[in-house]
């Protein structure tokens, strides 16, 4: 591949797609598969799709010769078979969940889409074999797709609504749920709510959970190294918490310096395991994109606003 062919390939990768797999059997009924990403719709009426084949693929002479194929929509959990469809020499369907579709096309059991179809048309596309075929059955799942985007796999995200709309009116004195401190300050009081409720449960505060969390990474601490490192948080501890902590043994003072006790180590991992819990639900509901992209928004924000 000469440098100007590696660049145009870049260039081309900038436009994101979805991945599929293509699949259809042998004339001895072994089944065949490639990974695609080339695959568009031509018509819907009549209902016609497209994908394209290397000329220099082991399989073209039988995509080209089976008179059917089906191509799977693949969904975001599907990297792994993407990438060995992508391959050759091996197996591909070893350990795969499939069975056969309606025109005999080899057809999987999970997918985000599937097109099942007659090949209608063939056409020379350079290097490439272009199959054109007649949907004669699809199906669609409420799944995130894979993504192919700069030449690595990506995933969805979907832009937030009303993003353009004015969050503050100060000429009448109101805001709404765009704004940005409004939905900064709401997120952080509905997901410390639990914990919080969590901490009442144990007789403790948020001042103490936050104490014993600092001396867990750092100590011993003096009252005023204490009430420094957690005044970021709003929930910095008065020196009779500190002082109330010792006696009920969740921390230890010596020489006007405080450190974890046991007990004071007990109820932080206690409460520690609680919230990754919560975490791990609240994630559950994101791509791994989202929670970095989130992640870094707010530590970005944390930068500009910290003193």
């Amino acid at each position: 591949m000469t440098a100007q062919q590696r660049e145009f390939r870049d260039a081309l990768g900038a436009f994101a797609t979805g991945v599929t797999i293509a699949t259809t059997k042998d004339p001895d009924g072994k089944p065949v598969g490639v990974t695609a990403s080339s695959f568009n719709s031509v018509s819907i009426d009549p209902p016609l799709v497209l994908w394209s084949l290397a000329k220099s693929s082991l399989s073209r002479a039988t995509f080209c010769d089976s008179g059917h194929f089906a191509v799977h929509v693949l969904a975001a959990s599907q990297e792994d078979l993407s990438n060995r469809f992508a391959r050759s020499g091996e197996d591909k369907f070893a350990g795969v969940d499939w069975h056969e579709g309606e025109l005999g096309s080899p057809v999987f059991d999970q997918h985000a889409a599937l097109f099942q179809c007659q090949t209608r048309h063939q056409y020379e596309g350079g290097d490439h074999i272009i199959l054109v075929g007649e949907v004669i059955n699809f199906e669609a799942r409420d799944e995130a797709p894979l993504l192919f985007h700069g030449g690595s796999y990506a995933e969805r995200r979907t832009r937030p609504k009303g993003g353009g709309r004015e969050s503050v009116d100060i000429e009448h004195g109101r805001f709404n749920d765009n704004f940005l401190f409004y939905l900064i300050s709401r997120a952080h009081f509905q997901t410390s709510r639990p914990i919080r409720s969590r901490l009442v449960e144990l007789g403790s505060s948020m001042e103490e959970y936050l104490t014993l969390g600092l001396l867990s990474i750092e100590s011993p601490l003096s009252r005023d190294a204490i009430a420094q490192l957690l005044s970021h948080s709003g929930h910095a501890p008065a020196p009779q918490l500190l002082d109330q902590m010792a006696g009920n043994k969740l921390v230890r003072e010596t020489d006007g310096k405080f450190e974890l006790a046991e007990a004071g180590q007990n109820v932080f991992v206690e409460t520690l395991a609680f919230g990754k819990a919560l975490e791990a639900d609240l994630a559950d509901n994101f791509t791994a994109a989202e929670l970095a992209n989130t992640k870094q928004v707010l530590r970005r924000i944390i930068e500009l606003t910290g003193e």
